[in-house]
């Protein structure tokens, strides 16, 4: 009678086990994809999905196979109970210990929170123990080989921790996180044009800047409800104005416009442009404010064409600086060095990414070199074609460039990278419905992770700008603001 009760539990056990890993490993197969995506979003195994996802798959199915046969019973009942340990040792690492809380794994445990999931998996490990035990004709030795398995499987889950949190963050192998409630949207405008651009803030309020009328701008405050109207007044008019940008560094204004090429400085108190360079040959294609006296700028060189930073100075007299050596030509220098430019207010370092390549530069602000750093992707080399008009002496691109890099804006040592690829492990269905913004934390060079913005009307995003805990973003006419949660104390 005794040993019928044992072979009934012992079966039990076994068939338990067998329906549970057949089940969660046939779960994961049909939705493969997904499973990868969700394993690629932990913060424990993102580095290895790849081999972990196919790994896993295999473990599961042969477990099952294991237990269903006899002779090999005992070997599957050990190999469950390593397994469960490793699950319940990965979950405590995740509820104490990671940064962030991914979503949960799915299959049979979908609807399952992470707290439920580790009540889950220690019955499940018991369960088993109890089978090993049943099995077992020496109780001492059980009790030493479970606790070894305890912790080896402790050692592995700890392991592979720590090295998939260096790879992310140091190696990343194009792999994105979307820390769930990193962000979500606060509040929305629409705009009355989509050609707005952001020039600024003062702390409180941000500006908007508009390409079809360069002399007006919009203020908005933190919630949108409050909107003011503003209109420069130039001291002088007659430029041939191509290219007008307004910047605005509180409590001064610019209007700068490098084709003519001129720079204006005001106060936004009266919002009276008065002029402060021209009737020079400084041309410049990009400009943004250091200090109050000093603008950097991106020109080209007289000789090569080749792009070039430098700075302008506004002391007694007009100062120029060029950093000749700070972008690096990889094919012509001037398209393959085709990038945005930054300046980060809080620390006083330029930041300057290219579009074409997985390259940013930071810049202390003397034009000095920092560090150069790379974003996540695997894109080293730009992938231009560019050709040579005989007849006009013009460069051109031959073909679509494959662009890397799209929208930037930097804040607090944080940059935010509007990516155009995909990574791997990704749902290719969001990136029809949303854009990708990765987050660096550009002075560690450390990626750590990214958020989704979603298209408005089949409208993608256009521009950003950060101020404190707020991401701005503007989508075709609208204005939107997402909130930035804190992430390993880097987003305030």
């Amino acid at each position: 009678m005794k040993n019928n009760l044992k072979f009934v539990l012992l079966s039990t056990i076994s068939y338990l086990f067998v329906f549970l890993f057949t089940y969660a490993a046939v779960s994961k197969l049909i939705e493969f994809q997904n499973f990868q995506a969700q394993l690629g979003q932990s913060p424990l195994v993102s580095a290895y999905t790849g081999f972990i996802s196919y790994v896993l798959l295999i473990i599961e199915f042969g477990i099952a196979l294991l237990l269903v046969i006899p002779k090999t019973r005992y070997i599957g009942l050990v190999t469950s109970f390593t397994l469960m340990v490793m699950f319940t040792v990965y979950i405590i690492v995740i509820l104490n210990y990671s940064s962030f809380i991914p979503c949960s794994c799915g299959g049979i445990l979908e609807n399952l929170n992470w707290k439920e999931h580790l009540v889950f998996n220690c019955i499940f490990t018991l369960i088993a123990a109890t089978g090993i035990f049943l099995m077992a004709s020496n109780k001492f030795k059980t009790i030493l080989k479970l606790f070894s398995l305890t912790i080896t499987s402790t050692a592995i889950i700890l392991t592979l921790y720590l090295l998939s949190e260096e790879s992310m963050h140091q190696e990343n192998p194009f792999i994105r996180r979307f820390i769930q409630g990193s962000s979500y949207k606060i509040a929305e405008v629409k705009l009355d044009n989509n050609s707005k651009y952001f020039a600024g803030t003062d702390g409180k309020n941000i500006y908007l800047g508009d390409n079809l009328a360069p002399l007006h701008i919009i203020a908005y405050d933190s919630t949108l409800k409050i909107k003011k109207h503003y209109k420069i007044e130039l001291e002088r008019e007659d430029f041939p104005f191509m290219s007008v940008q307004v910047r605005i560094d509180f409590p001064h204004f610019y209007l700068m416009d490098g084709t003519v090429p001129v720079i204006y400085k005001g106060n936004i108190s009266d919002w009276k442009a008065r002029l402060w360079m021209y009737n020079n040959n400084y041309y410049f294609s990009k400009a943004e404010i250091i200090s109050e006296n000093k603008i950097v700028f991106r020109a080209q060189e007289i000789k090569t064409l080749n792009n070039v930073l430098g700075i302008f100075s506004f002391n007694d007299s007009l100062e120029i600086k060029y950093a000749p050596k700070l972008l690096e030509k990889q094919i012509d220098g001037f398209f393959d060095t085709d990038g945005m430019l930054n300046v980060d207010r809080n620390n006083n370092k330029i930041v300057y990414t290219y579009y074409y390549r997985n390259q940013y530069i930071i810049a202390d602000k003397n034009i000095e070199l920092v560090k150069r750093r790379n974003t996540i992707d695997t894109t080293t080399k730009a992938k231009l074609k560019i050709v040579n008009i005989k007849e006009t002496g013009q460069r051109k691109i031959a073909s679509l460039p494959a662009t890397v890099n799209q929208i930037t804006t930097t804040h607090n040592n944080l940059l935010y990278v509007n990516s155009k690829l995909i990574g791997r492990f990704e749902p290719k269905e969001m990136w029809k419905q949303a854009s990708i913004v990765d987050i660096y934390n550009s002075d560690k060079g450390t990626y750590l992770s990214s958020i989704y913005i979603y298209d408005v009307n089949k409208e993608k995003l256009k521009s950003m700008f950060v101020l404190k805990d707020k991401l701005y973003v503007i989508i075709g006419q609208h204005l939107h603001i997402y909130k930035l949660n804190i992430i390993n104390n880097n987003i305030k």
